[in-house]
């Protein structure tokens, strides 16, 4: 079995970030573990802004495959990464994708062995990198406690039931570690997002129509990592919740429109208006949502 390693390089390069650069590489070497030549996808943004210098020209920047791209945030970049080595690498089983930007891990070492074990997993379709950050009210936590579950509660509340007992803490994570055939199927498959990847991948993994998962999910607890509080996280978090409330309302649409197929016109219309008249009742709770999330995130983010 073979497995293709995606690393995301920080968006922000590491040019001042010792702590970050570290990780960074320490994640290249236990990637070429299972890949002996990883892919790094680097945003072209970074590369222009001048965030990438002294990586461009690290020795060790030679034993990579770098791809370059253009995105509209970190996440798009994942596609840039899936479909290169979807693409390029038919004979790859897996692909495991790392972020490397993780600043540093909070005061628990065992956050190293766990990643290189989550790393090697072949044991599910889709597995999972779980972790916590240390703290209830870091930017992370805070769009997933008051944006992320309250949402996913709204308008998929089997799903999110289900997610709550697999039991997930971050059905945003960016540590992924999926088969091959499964990734292609649900990007070929399903409508591509360029944000909030994890999610979506969670809700086309359910089966609508006898409540289970399509596919063996696992999740692989890493540890805790940090995500320090901020006021300057105010507006990330407030973008991040946004993002999610309209991705999560266009599915809700496309899963749950009437289909026309072995209907009559008069059945149809009524399927379609009591379709219609559910998801404007949605959305009224989900507006309620948002603005108890907008609240809530600027007090305590202190703004």
């Amino acid at each position: 079995m073979s497995s293709k390693a995606i690393i995301i390089f920080p968006y922000g390069g590491y040019e001042n970030n010792k702590k970050c650069e570290w990780y960074f590489w320490w994640t290249v070497d236990r990637c070429k573990g299972i890949d002996p030549k990883p892919v790094v996808v680097l945003s072209r943004d970074t590369v222009i802004r001048g965030e990438a210098v002294s990586f461009l020209k690290d020795e060790r920047y030679k034993a990579l495959e770098v791809i370059q791209t253009w995105s509209v945030d970190t996440c798009q970049t994942w596609l840039a990464g899936w479909g290169h080595v979807l693409d390029n690498y038919p004979e790859a089983d897996r692909i495991i994708q790392i972020p490397g930007d993780i600043d540093y891990v909070h005061e628990d070492v065992d956050f190293y062995d766990n990643l290189k074990d989550f790393i090697k997993t072949t044991s599910s379709d889709i597995a999972i990198g779980d972790f916590k950050t240390g703290d209830q009210y870091s930017a992370k936590s805070l769009v997933d406690t008051y944006g992320t579950y309250s949402l996913l509660a709204n308008w998929f509340p089997e799903i999110s039931k289900n997610i709550r007992s697999l039991p997930l803490n971050r059905p945003r994570s960016e540590f992924l570690n999926i088969k091959s055939s499964v990734l292609r199927d649900l990007l070929i498959n399903n409508r591509n997002f360029a944000y909030e990847q994890t999610l979506n991948f969670l809700i086309k993994s359910w089966n609508y129509s006898d409540d289970h998962w399509k596919y063996n999910l696992s999740v692989f607890p890493l540890g805790t990592l940090s995500d320090n509080k901020s006021f300057r996280d105010y507006r990330g978090c407030i973008d991040q919740i946004e993002r999610i409330e309209r991705m999560l309302s266009l599915l809700w649409r496309e899963i749950k429109e009437p289909k026309k197929k072995e209907l009559s016109d008069e059945a149809f219309e009524g399927q379609y208006t009591i379709f219609s008249d559910e998801y404007d009742k949605l959305r009224t709770k989900s507006k309620g949502i948002m603005e108890t999330a907008r609240t809530t995130v600027r007090a305590l983010l202190g703004v």
